[in-house]
């Protein structure tokens, strides 16, 4: 009896809320939030344009995700991986301010953002960025700043890449490596 009772008022609730706008319009906004929150949280979407053109101020929730310090850092890492999809000023800015997060993971995927986006035009607060996450503390970030240093091009990046493929850390200097050899590919 008490199941039918709860599905008669749940029955109700729906239909009350399809026929209030105000509520359905309510509704669609939660609606809209959940999605959002889902699409962030899942671990195997990846952002395509037609996913993000369903979220018209991803970007901006995105940095808010990504710069919140009380958010779990898995929600903050896969914000900032997710800002690959904007070039802007903010993102940039934020990119480049989140590179020197207490979390080693974190700190990883904004540099590898930022090299991918940001580095190839020759921008040297970028280059000086990532070049300075070079010596960080954790060898998982020290490997994710060669990688973002793979995506630049240029003399400078270029002699960075030799130093580092002929230095003593054999996985810094295997990566360099294959960056150095990808470039002269691309040469070719």
């Amino acid at each position: 009896m008490r199941s039918i009772l709860t599905s008669i008022l749940l029955a109700m609730a729906l239909l009350m809320g399809a026929a209030s706008p105000a509520l359905a319009q309510h509704n669609h906004a939660l609606e809209a939030d959940a999605d959002f929150d889902d699409f962030l949280n899942t671990i195997d979407a990846l952002p395509t344009p037609e996913v993000l053109e369903r979220f018209p101020d991803a970007e901006a929730r995105l940095l808010e995700v990504a710069t919140d310090a009380e958010a779990t850092v898995y929600r903050r890492w896969r914000a900032t991986s997710m800002l690959s999809n904007f070039n802007s000023p903010e993102v940039r800015r934020a990119l480049i301010t989140l590179t020197t997060a207490a979390d080693d993971d974190l700190r990883g995927m904004a540099l590898l953002v930022l090299g991918a986006g940001y580095l190839e035009g020759g921008d040297a607060e970028v280059l000086a960025t990532i070049e300075a996450r070079l010596g960080d503390e954790d060898a998982s970030v020290r490997a994710d700043a060669v990688r973002a240093l793979a995506y630049g091009h240029g003399p400078r990046v270029t002699e960075r890449l030799e130093i580092i493929a002929a230095g003593d850390d054999a996985r810094m200097a295997k990566i360099a490596t294959r960056a150095l050899a990808k470039q002269i590919q691309k040469t070719q």
